[in-house]
């Protein structure tokens, strides 16, 4: 009988964790508290930011009031908890609206929202002195979204039923079978893992069985099905036991060995692994081969979906089948992330047709080099040549997904550090 490492050995500062049951909602198990409203008239943006407020489950209404001059508000009770005022057409009548809901109800939180970074010492104090306390830069951020509604529901009394990770979680999925998903997957793990101080897991749930291991050259002892048959006593010391560490300093739960791996598996065990896996690692890569449902609907909103296709015909004809499924499981168009695998300079009108076709920016493109990838596919190592185009590409998007410093990434708002201080 196989012996399962015990919750007590592995990680001895860990608390235990509810089970499954005890959790109503993938991202938060919390009650909705926070009354919203959108004011300004950006109908694409108000629909990214619904969604996005949804997903947090701390918000249980959201009003929008396209037209400032139409609202009607009478006393604090008509004012919700917090409003998102869009700047989009200029501040002055926007600041006026911003005194007039504060005078009416003084704890409201309002936030000011503008496509422009904000540097002006007089707009700040201005925005101040009308009652706005937050800005926020677009198009709208899903983290920064959730990072400040849990703040302010904190504020009024949310309270978790359990202790909740904040590692960031990516799906890696392809649009068919055979583009190479694993090895995206694998190489784009272990250059993560790479990132200073940060701590990377890749979880192998290709079916109907996973190559993660064998791309690595891993000899596991245990694998998912471990985790599945386990769920209901799963902690992040057990979690922990399941790994398998790679030499770059990722740690790996392998992929099923067997047709029969998957018996004991389900979509709440799942979320369960994914929730204990973010309260210990900064990254979790999830290698979904080419397989979701729409019972993977909450997985999916809680993570950056990367999409490999290559810009061939069969590829490209089902992306826009995957985008309107993802789509129709409320996964936010910019959560999507397209990568082009075994890229040709020769496939750039092709790309250019479907970016203008499906308002989708290529994210990133993954030159072909057969001879590399198979060679490191025979010898089980990632790609690791310094200076190749292949090898710089994985390091590049592992940049701008895990916040390097030349990424791209996101610097906080001035107006969020005067507040601050």
């Amino acid at each position: 009988m196989k012996q399962y490492p015990s919750s007590a050995a592995v990680l001895t500062d860990s608390a235990p964790v509810p089970a499954p049951s005890d959790v109503q909602n993938f991202a938060l198990a919390i009650t909705p508290v926070l009354t919203v409203a959108m004011a300004g008239s950006d109908p694409v943006g108000n629909s990214t930011l619904r969604t996005m407020l949804e997903q947090t489950g701390l918000v249980k209404s959201v009003q929008e009031w396209a037209s400032l001059s139409l609202v009607q508000l009478r006393s604090a009770d008509d004012v919700p908890d917090v409003v998102f005022l869009d700047l989009s057409s200029g501040i002055g009548s926007e600041f006026l609206f911003a005194q007039e809901i504060s005078k009416l109800r003084p704890a409201v939180h309002i936030i000011a929202c503008s496509t422009k970074y904000e540097t002006s010492a007089e707009f700040l104090l201005q925005a101040m002195r009308s009652g706005i306390r937050d800005f926020l830069q677009k198009p709208y951020n899903r983290v920064e979204i959730a990072m400040l509604i849990a703040r302010l529901g904190g504020e009024l009394g949310a309270q978790p039923v359990k202790h909740v990770g904040t590692g960031q979680v990516m799906a890696v999925l392809g649009t068919k079978g055979g583009v190479g998903t694993s090895t995206v997957a694998v190489n784009l793990a272990v250059q993560l893992a790479r990132i200073p101080t940060k701590k990377t897991l890749l979880i192998d749930f290709s079916r109907p069985m996973g190559d993660v291991a064998a791309l690595l050259d891993l000899k596991a002892k245990f694998q998912v099905r471990d985790a599945f048959e386990n769920v209901k006593r799963l902690d992040a010391t057990l979690f922990a036991g399941l790994l398998t560490p790679h030499k770059s300093g990722l740690q790996v739960l392998c992929g099923a060995t067997r047709l029969e791996d998957w018996q004991n598996a389900s979509v709440p065990a799942i979320e369960r692994m994914v929730e204990v896996a973010q309260e210990r690692f900064d990254f979790i890569l999830m290698d979904l081969g080419s397989f979701y449902t729409t019972e993977w609907e909450k997985i999916l909103q809680a993570a950056e979906v990367l999409l490999v296709s290559e810009a061939d015909l069969p590829g490209l004809a089902k992306l826009d089948k995957h985008l309107r499924a993802l789509s129709n499981l409320r996964v936010v168009s910019t959560q999507v992330k397209l990568v082009i695998n075994r890229w040709h300079r020769s496939d750039e009108e092709a790309l250019t047709q479907i970016e203008n076709t499906m308002k989708m920016p290529v994210f990133a493109r993954l030159p072909n080099n057969f001879k590399q990838v198979a060679e490191a596919t025979v010898r089980g190592v990632p790609m690791a040549r310094e200076g190749d185009a292949l090898t710089e590409g994985f390091a590049k998007i592992a940049g701008q997904l895990g916040g390097a410093p030349d990424s791209g990434h996101r610097k906080k708002s001035l107006l969020g550090q005067f507040f601050a201080s």
